[in-house]
């Protein structure tokens, strides 16, 4: 059969950017590959020029209309979802996760014993997924992010492989002396693929706070919300210091190049991105992510003192502050981390799972 691969995914950039590392790489290897997603996922495919179908989807929070209004999305996105498999037949079908893949996942399960192709799952968070859960019986084999085998039920460790997260192509020519430059130091703030209201007041408070202490001089290149923006910018007209603040940021492997230290959640990807490219952090985990998976990953670099941990419902701005100026002053601090960073192992993901995928036939 030829190779035929369908990647599910959907809702946040957790889910979605490593998706579409991993189409992108099967694209330049010339393999046929197809997208389904959700209307919050399609916006994170803007360099992808492979299939995409736009399928209706949600979560069934809040309260008894919404959650009936959601199982109407999922039903409908159940039938979409039937009719562009059937036409598809893939040899290889992915899910990363999300509310948005149980609908393909489920037609999938339908399909498989028809058309006999293979099922995977990768699962980017340090704690397995509601979604990615309820389909593992059904799966041929789990992909991990992180190494959190002790964390899933024995009877699936045939099915286990840790393989990271799909990366792009991006080439880090990382410079850490003049990274590590007290001159040059700069912090990344960023709420997320959410634009979190909570992180952005946080560091706006900090930036005051820093910038009245006259300690240290620092770059801030900062991402919030678009609705917030114009708050911010009223709320820090009078700093001295040098900052950058947008909604987003086309060039965001560029800025990570040069970061000194980050300021954000704790999502799957962040954590890989922070890993990557070397960058000390302030993690303030999302409470409400689901199995408070966010306080998991941000401890996988606490807990090598690459990163201090924010407790959103403390506000510790002097525990953030600390952290900034430690990091500034202590050259050492910062090539001691450099180390501790190499420690983690980070693998070849695209080739790893494709090569794995193969081995499967």
């Amino acid at each position: 059969m030829k190779e035929n691969f369908l990647l599910i995914t959907g809702g946040t950039g957790g889910h979605v950017i490593p998706a579409k590392n991993f189409a992108n790489y099967l694209s330049l290897k010339n393999i046929n590959c197809s997208i389904i997603t959700d209307k919050r996922g399609y916006k994170y495919f803007d360099n992808y020029n492979g299939k995409i179908y736009v399928i209706s989807s949600s979560n069934l929070n809040g309260n008894l209309l919404f959650k009936i209004f959601g199982i109407f999305q999922i039903l409908f996105g159940l039938i979409q979802s039937f009719f562009i498999i059937f036409l598809l037949k893939p040899s290889h079908s992915i899910s990363f996760g999300s509310y948005a893949s149980f609908s393909p996942m489920l037609t999938c399960i339908l399909f498989k014993p028809f058309y006999k192709f293979k099922l995977y799952i990768h699962e980017q968070n340090s704690i397995i997924g509601r979604t990615n859960k309820f389909f593992l019986n059904f799966t041929n084999k789990l992909f991990l992010n992180f190494d959190i085998k002790s964390k899933i039920n024995l009877k699936f460790k045939d099915k286990i492989f840790v393989v990271g997260s799909p990366e792009n192509n991006f080439q880090k020519n990382i410079n850490m002396s003049d990274k590590n430059s007290k001159s040059n130091f700069t912090i990344f703030i960023s709420g997320g693929s959410q634009g979190s209201e909570f992180v952005s007041n946080f560091a706006t408070n900090l930036i005051k706070i820093i910038d009245n202490e006259k300690i240290i001089k620092a770059k801030f290149i900062f991402q919030c919300s678009k609705y917030l923006i114009k708050k911010h910018k009223k709320e820090l007209r009078n700093i001295k210091s040098s900052i950058t603040l947008k909604d987003f940021f086309t060039n965001v492997d560029e800025i990570l190049v040069n970061a000194n230290l980050a300021i954000c959640r704790a999502g799957a990807g962040t954590i890989v991105d922070l890993i990557n490219f070397k960058i000390p952090s302030i993690l303030i985990p999302l409470p409400s992510s689901k199995d408070n998976h966010q306080l998991f990953n941000a401890k996988i670099l606490a807990k090598h003192d690459l990163a201090v941990i924010i407790d959103q419902n403390k506000d510790d701005l002097d525990k953030a502050k600390r952290q900034i100026y430690k990091i500034h002053r202590n050259r050492k601090k910062l090539e001691s981390m450099n180390k501790k960073f190499d420690m983690i192992t980070v693998k070849n993901s695209n080739t790893l799972i494709y090569k794995l995928i193969l081995n499967e036939n």
